[in-house]
C-alpha cells in the first residue's frame, strides 16, 4: 500500500450512491506524479463524480483518496491543492481578466506585490498580456479557457481537474487548445486529470487514461496500448472502432469470419466471439493471394479524400453488391487511385487482428 500512495494521485475502492442509483462502485484508480492522464467514458458513467470527490465538492460513502502520499479523503475542498477547470470556465461576469485570475490569491490573503507578480507571469504564459482589463464577454472562447486555465493554476495546485474543459469550442479552436494545454502541462509539470467523452480528445493529450462504465473502470493503461487494443466491444465502439467482425475457430490459430479465414496472432480464450481491426491496419492491393489466410477479394462502395490519403467503404465481392453484406472502413495511404465499384484485393495482418472479451464489464 505504502507504494502505491507514493503515485500522485491514489484512490482506492472509492464508491458513491445516490438515491438507487450507484454511482461509483469500488472503484481504484492511480494517477502518476506530473503526467495527463484521462478519465473517458459515456454520459452517466460516472467520471464526473469521480472529479467532483477528488476535488472535495462530494464525499465519497467510502473508500479512501490520496494525493502525492497524504491522504485527502475528508478534507474540504478549500483545504484541498486541488482545482478545477469546468465546463463552463465559471468566471465571475463582473470581474475582469485579472481580477478572476487573482480571486483566489486575494481571498487568501496574499500581498499585492507578490499577485501582481504571479498574475502577471501567468497571464504571459498564457499569451494574455495585454488584455487584464477586458470582462468575459469581450473574450472569444480561446481566451475564457486561457483565463480559467490561469485562474487555476496561479495558485499551483498539485494537481489540477479538467472537467469537460473543450466542449464549448469549435473544431478549431479545439485542437490549438489541446496543443497549448499539453504545452502548458509540460513546462509546469503539474499532475492534470482530463475527464471527456471525446476519445480524440484522450489520444491527443494522455499519457494514459481509464475507459469507465457503470460507476467502474473497465480498461486503464497507457494511450497507446488502450487504443490499439481495446479490452472489449463496449471500449472498442467508445473509442470509435466501427470494424468489429464475428469469428468462430477453425482450428489452432485460424478462424472463419465474414471475410473469410483469418490467422490471428494474439489468440483470444473464446471458440467463438469478436475481434477487431483498425481501418489504418488493413492493407489494400491491387488484387488478393489466392487460398491464402487473411487475404480476400474486396469491392470499394465509396472513397472520400481525407487531406492524407483516402477513406474508403468497401465490402467482400461475392459477385454483386448485397445489402447483407457486411462492410468495412479503411484508411488508405496510396498514391494510387481507389475507385467507387473498383474491386481490389484486401488483407488483415494477423498481428493487428484484436480479440475482444466476451464480457462487456471485464476487468
Amino acid at each position: 500500500m505504502t507504494d502505491q500512495i507514493d503515485k500522485g494521485l491514489l484512490c482506492c475502492g472509492v464508491s458513491k450512491t445516490f438515491g438507487n442509483h450507484e454511482a461509483l462502485r469500488d472503484l481504484d484508480l492511480s494517477v502518476e506524479k506530473g503526467e495527463i492522464f484521462t478519465i473517458l467514458g459515456p454520459s452517466g458513467c460516472g467520471k464526473t463524480t469521480l472529479l467532483r470527490i477528488i476535488a472535495g465538492l462530494e464525499l465519497p460513502d467510502s473508500g479512501r483518496i490520496f494525493l502525492n502520499s497524504k491522504e485527502i479523503t475528508r478534507l474540504p475542498a478549500s483545504g484541498r491543492p486541488v482545482n478545477t477547470v469546468f465546463q463552463s470556465y465559471a468566471l465571475f461576469p463582473h470581474l475582469d481578466v485579472f481580477s478572476n485570475v487573482a480571486f483566489g490569491l486575494l481571498a487568501r490573503k496574499t500581498p499585492k506585490s507578490v499577485v501582481e507578480a504571479k498574475v502577471g507571469d501567468i497571464l504571459s504564459l498564457m499569451r494574455m498580456t495585454g488584455l487584464e482589463r477586458r470582462l468575459p464577454h469581450q473574450l472569444s472562447g480561446g481566451q475564457k479557457q486561457r483565463v480559467a486555465l490561469a485562474r487555476a493554476l496561479v495558485n499551483e495546485p498539485e494537481l489540477l481537474l479538467l472537467d469537460e474543459p473543450m466542449s464549448a469550442l469549435d473544431a478549431h479552436l479545439r485542437t490549438q487548445v489541446q496543443d497549448e494545454l499539453r504545452a502548458l502541462q509540460k513546462k509546469l509539470g503539474t499532475t492534470f486529470v482530463l475527464v471527456t467523452h471525446d476519445h480524440n480528445e484522450a489520444k491527443m493529450l494522455s499519457n494514459r487514461l481509464a475507459v469507465m462504465d457503470e460507476g467502474r473502470i473497465i480498461q486503464f493503461g497507457s494511450t497507446q496500448q488502450v487504443f490499439s487494443k481495446p479490452r472489449n466491444k463496449f471500449v472498442a465502439e467508445f473509442l470509435g472502432a466501427t470494424n468489429i467482425i464475428d469469428a468462430s475457430l477453425l482450428s489452432g490459430n485460424a478462424y472463419e469470419t465474414p471475410f473469410g479465414t483469418m490467422d490471428i496472432s494474439d489468440k483470444p480464450s473464446w471458440d467463438k466471439g469478436k475481434m477487431l481491426i483498425w481501418p489504418d491496419r488493413i492493407q489494400i492491393h491491387e488484387e488478393a493471394k489466392a487460398d491464402q489466410h487473411n487475404w480476400f477479394n474486396g469491392l470499394v462502395l465509396d472513397q472520400v479524400f481525407n487531406g492524407q490519403g483516402l477513406d474508403v467503404m468497401l465490402t467482400k465481392d461475392s459477385g454483386g453488391v448485397s445489402l447483407g453484406n457486411p462492410t468495412l472502413s479503411v484508411k488508405a495511404r496510396t498514391p494510387k487511385s481507389i475507385q467507387s465499384g473498383q474491386k481490389v484485393g484486401v488483407y488483415f495482418p494477423p498481428e493487428h487482428l484484436v480479440p475482444l472479451d466476451r464480457n462487456s464489464l471485464s476487468h
